[in-house]
């Protein structure tokens, strides 16, 4: 996925960091600014690439013409070369707009060019020319400059790929600007100029890339999650096993054995098993990339299948070596390390930094806005491990509680269950930690995908008003005597299921210096309605997403400019799913923006008693080239991508919580072991098979249900967050929090389950004598 996006990386973007933009912008600005730059050998920008941008007729439509200034882009970087006149999107060829038969052609307004090369660019049907070119087919005059790209010597570029080479995405979570870097450089050359830049990150040229990296940052912190919970897992399985050869250690030390040879020798015996488990675990992870990109390629519009193949490069498998080898070594020296350590005291010490460091540090990834998806993943990390740290503490209670209650209240057997898991926390904590940790994951993510699926629900249901819809992807023109729309719309009016349409369409448009969708309708009351606005939308007034509510720093009540006039905020929606922002506007207020009405849908409503449909079939019948579609099924449609957008995200938390329960299984056998003499003794006393067989469930249910109840208020705290602290600053909306029980009670009850299963599964035998609990 990460190849993916760089793949697909427009070529006039690629070498730029940053976007400058300028209402008053023209080539004389830009000479200034580069005149300055050149003074100044000390200014951190390496490059200043003037830009220009607009629509032009193609051979089936509107094309969108690029122009660079390909010479002033970074050295490695550039545009056509030769003889040839463009660079062209792919999108272009599927719309048939290259001649066939010799060099590649393409036709814009009234001239035919020639391709250089065809480059997947994510922007639709986008031609890339020299900026001289471009002025010429948008028929603009040489000193019209859109905006100009930058180059900035970025100090976190290095770090930037370090993380996203370390976990695919991380990179996204670290600052495009830290300290707004480039604004400064870029004040610092314009000086007393007159012109007022605006400087934004690159991302903001494309965002549905940038929507991209944010769902790629949080699979990969959830991947993290369910490699912290294996890493708990390999420290757990060192530990029971230093713990089932003690006995043998200590007569091998008695014997006259060096302990570092012993500890060489351990270290060594665990290394082998993690190479094995290594190997197997690269070809399982191997067919697991495979279906988590099938489950991942729904939340992004970037194909995936250009970089499956180059995923498994040196790097990777280094990662996973390290991972499972490594971590081995270092949980077996850990191990060993601990089992010569004072039992408490560490525990303590650590406990009186750890515990305020990371509250400091949830705190501060929660309350400060700057830190950015970063910071909200690392206060849910901080959050997670302060779960983990209240483990012992509360094992530590139990146990005090169960020495004073000697009540009769619980069978014998059961309180010895009980007392069990209290009493041998060095073999239950990391096991008990890493079930807590799962489950709470798997409640804080089921809680914030069922609270976001109700929010989109009902915004669909909003939107989605009219009973049927008609889309024309070509656009249905204006409302002029001969269009498209006429004779559709007058079909349609003179149906009797109908009673009332709607035209809306959308169009690309620069607001601010920012590219936006501009959704426009005749915005009456009920149109406004869809968008939880009470009134109807005046010329000149404009509802706006959150996500460029939030880009733009603005909210209701402030005006947004446009090149004629300017546009003012009276309402903000929630865009869920919009990869860009938007901003709905009524038809009058479309000049404003220099667009025109290009009408590409139409919103039915039907009589009550009406077949959406069977008025779809009639309508295609007549009119083959549209597509009808009745809103159930639309609604049935949006729901299923949703589903399938936040599949994989479920199943890392389930591949979370299996992990954890092999962990738990470990631990209860362990302590199963570690019990032996005590069921021996019990057995002689004439206790039977099934109530041994109860006590090893009670004391299984024992571990599940105080997993669960740590989880429940971990995972609804990471809930909230996940809802109000990353969906904002990664995707730009905000989600409800709610509550439903599908989201935390089968976390739950499949986590205690699971305790349980573990607890029933037969143990290996035992080989050795009683070890102790040193």
């Amino acid at each position: 996925m990460q190849r993916s996006l760089e793949d697909a990386t427009p070529p006039h973007l690629a070498a730029l960091t940053h976007v400058a933009t300028a209402s008053d912008a023209d080539a004389d600005a830009y000479f200034r600014l580069r005149d300055a730059w050149r003074r100044q050998p000390d200014s951190p920008i390496r490059a200043l690439v003037p830009m220009v941008e607009g629509q032009a007729p193609g051979g089936a439509g509107p094309v969108r013409v690029i122009g660079v200034d390909w010479l002033a882009l970074p050295a490695g970087a550039g545009g056509p070369g030769g003889s040839a006149d463009v660079l062209l999107g792919r999108a272009v060829i599927a719309d048939a707009a290259l001649r066939a038969g010799g060099a590649p052609q393409v036709s814009v307004g009234d001239r035919t060019l020639q391709v250089a090369a065809t480059v997947e660019t994510g922007l639709g049907t986008a031609v890339f020319a020299d900026i001289a070119l471009a002025q010429r087919l948008l028929d603009a005059p040489p000193s019209r400059v859109d905006r100009v790209g930058i180059t900035l010597r970025d100090p976190w570029a290095r770090w930037r790929d370090r993380l996203d080479a370390l976990m695919p995405g991380f990179g996204a979570g670290l600052p495009e600007d830290p300290g707004g870097a480039a604004r400064r450089a870029v004040d610092a050359l314009a000086g007393h100029q007159g012109v007022a830049w605006t400087v934004r990150p690159v991302a903001a040229e494309r965002p549905s890339a940038a929507l991209a990296r944010s769902v790629l940052f949080n699979l990969g912190a959830l991947g993290t999650l369910a490699l912290l919970v294996a890493w708990f897992l390999i420290h757990q399985v060192a530990v029971i096993w230093l713990r089932r050869q003690r006995l043998v250690f200590e007569r091998l030390v008695a014997l006259g054995a060096a302990p570092a040879r012993l500890r060489r020798a351990f270290v060594t015996l665990l290394g082998l098993v993690g190479l094995s488990a290594t190997l197997i675990g690269l070809a399982a992870g191997v067919v697991l990339a495979w279906a988590l990109m099938g489950l991942s390629a729904a939340a992004t519009d970037v194909s995936l299948a250009a970089g499956a193949g180059r995923a498994l490069d040196p790097w990777l498998l280094g990662k996973a070596v390290l991972s499972g080898f490594g971590i081995c070594l270092l949980g077996g020296y850990g191990a060993f390390a601990g089992a010569l350590a004072e039992p408490g005291g560490g525990a303590v010490r650590w406990r009186r930094w750890l515990v305020p460091l990371l509250g400091a540090v949830m705190v501060g990834g929660i309350v400060f806005d700057a830190t950015g998806v970063l910071g909200g993943f690392a206060a849910i990390l901080a959050l997670s491990l302060l779960g983990v740290a209240a483990v012992g503490p509360v094992l530590a209670g139990l146990r005090r509680r169960a020495d004073r209650r000697r009540g009769a209240r619980l069978r014998l057997l059961d309180r010895l269950a009980v007392r069990e898991v209290a009493w041998y926390p060095r073999l239950l904590s990391v096991a008990l930690a890493a079930l807590t940790l799962a489950v709470a994951t798997s409640i804080g993510i089921a809680v914030m995908v069922e609270s976001f699926r109700i929010d989109f629900a009902r915004m669909l249901d909003l939107r989605l008003a009219g009973d049927l819809y008609v889309y024309d992807s070509r656009g249905l023109e204006s409302e002029e005597p001969g269009s498209r729309l006429a004779p559709v719309a007058g079909w349609l009016e003179a149906h009797p299921d109908v009673r009332r349409i709607s035209r809306s369409g959308q169009a690309d448009a620069r607001v601010a210096g920012l590219p936006v969708e501009v959704g426009f309708a005749r915005m009456d009351a009920l149109e406004a309605a869809r968008y939880r606005h009470g009134a109807p939308l005046a010329p000149g007034e404009a509802l706006v997403s959150e996500r460029l509510a939030r880009d733009l720093e603005v909210g209701i009540g402030d005006v947004l400019p446009t090149p004629a006039g300017g546009l003012t905020v009276v309402g903000l929606f929630a865009g869920f799913g919009d990869p860009a922002g938007r901003v709905v506007v009524d038809l009058a207020s479309l000049p404003r923006l220099g667009l025109e009405p290009r009408l590409t849908r139409l919103s039915v409503d039907l009589r009550a008693d009406a077949d959406p449909a069977a008025l779809a079939a009639a309508l295609t019948a007549r009119f083959p080239a549209l597509t009808a579609e009745p809103r159930r099924s639309i609604r049935a449609r949006a729901l299923d991508i949703f589903d399938r957008t936040f599949a994989i995200t479920q199943a890392l938390a389930l591949l979370a919580l299996t992990v954890a329960v092999v962990g738990t299984y470990n631990a209860l056998v362990a302590l199963r072991l570690q019990q032996a003499p005590t069921v021996r003794l019990l057995e002689a006393q004439g206790v039977g098979r099934r109530a041994l067989a109860r006590l090893s469930l009670v004391r299984a249910g024992t571990v599940g249900a105080i997993a669960a109840l740590l989880a429940l208020p971990l995972g609804l705290a990471m809930a909230w967050a996940l809802c109000a602290v990353v969906n904002p600053r990664a995707f730009g909306w905000t989600v409800s929090l709610h509550l439903p029980v599908a989201g935390w009670l089968p976390p739950l009850v499949l986590g205690f389950a699971a305790a349980l299963l573990a607890g029933a599964l037969p143990a290996p035998r035992e080989r050795g004598g009683d070890h102790g609990d040193g």
